[in-house]
């Protein structure tokens, strides 16, 4: 792809409305040019904000680092890219999820899409772990006790031993799978592929996913939006699941039916449920899961780290400059047929 032992060019672009979590900043290249002395020698890295230099900045950068909501502006050269950056072999994503910028049809010829995934591993591990134990502590109906004033002593059991059931089980799921065994809990998993996975009981297909949840105590969500996964939590198997499950949803809003489950929390069929993702995003004031019996919402945070993410995303930019400095393909790369 490169000339070996050649120069690159690394440009950062940037939207100043972003939270600061998702900064590409001077700093933020400095720090890593810091880490990695080596690809200092070898790479020229340049930062941008809102498109003031980006097509100057482009006219010899190999490598792109920025947003979808950068590729989605309308100032972005979808279009014309090529002619733009006519250097450009590799963009890569901030984020794991790339469906907002599917299909890959205005990406030119020769051009690698990367996405971020791997990089929230350690953060999402942590929030699985938490919203395990909230869920099983059934913290979502103590909180809507505090909010109408209600006393009621609701008593748990431990959870060791109970079973967990993961749908998807790329890295974001296998993060899953490591604390959900760490818990002491038994663990099942769903994928397209339906292979082993180290530390999971039994993998199902995707197209198995009723009898993989069916006996579930928690159903943890992980897969991305794909046209095979969108709806896959539908109506009908949410009702599958067994009475006084607990639902959290860290992949993708579109892979689950939320107005079949805010019904079923209102029911009691669902015990309680946690959700990180929604569509849209900001979820709007009319929703109704705002109001959604014994369910918490959490506005897309739990995979994001705030002191560590953005280092691990350009350690792993670094990884990808490597490669391609020895002539290799990058890692992490897009396959638009699997839409992840």
């Amino acid at each position: 792809m490169i000339k070996r032992n050649g120069r690159l060019h690394l440009h950062l672009e940037n939207l100043s409305w972003k939270p600061a979590v998702f900064s590409l900043t001077p700093q933020l290249a400095r720090s890593a040019q810091k880490r990695h002395p080596d690809l200092a020698r070898h790479v020229d890295f340049t930062v941008g904000e809102d498109f003031r230099t980006f097509d100057k900045k482009m006219r010899n950068a190999h490598m792109l680092l920025t947003s979808q909501d950068v590729i989605l502006h309308p100032k972005f050269p979808m279009a014309s890219l090529k002619d733009v950056a006519p250097r450009l072999k590799v963009i890569h994503l901030i984020g794991a999820g790339v469906e907002r910028v599917l299909p890959l049809d205005w990406l030119p010829p020769g051009v690698r899409l990367t996405n971020n995934s791997g990089v929230h591993a350690d953060k999402a591990y942590e929030s699985w772990t938490m919203g395990l134990i909230a869920l099983n502590f059934r913290l979502p109906a103590i909180l809507e006790n505090q909010r109408k004033k209600h006393w009621e002593q609701i008593f748990t059991s431990a959870i060791r031993g109970k079973t967990v059931t993961i749908v998807g089980l790329g890295r974001l799921g296998r993060s899953a799978v490591r604390a959900a065994r760490d818990l002491g809990m038994r663990v099942i998993g769903v994928s397209r592929s339906g292979k082993k996975v180290p530390g999971v009981e039994r993998v199902y297909r995707s197209g198995q996913i009723v009898t993989a949840v069916k006996s579930a105590d928690f159903v943890l969500v992980a897969i991305p939006l794909t046209p095979d996964t969108r709806h896959l939590l539908d109506r009908n198997v949410l009702r599958a699941m067994k009475p006084g499950v607990k639902i959290f949803n860290m992949g993708r809003a579109d892979v689950m039916d939320y107005d079949a489950l805010a019904d079923l929390l209102k029911k009691g069929h669902v015990e309680g449920a946690i959700l990180d993702v929604f569509s849209p995003e900001p979820l709007p004031a009319s929703s109704p899961l705002w109001s959604a019996r014994n369910l918490i919402v959490i506005p897309h945070v739990c995979s994001d780290d705030l002191d560590t993410y953005m280092d691990g995303t350009m350690d792993l930019v670094c990884r990808i400059l490597r490669r391609l400095l020895a002539g290799r393909e990058p890692m992490n790369v897009v396959q638009p047929e699997r839409g992840y």
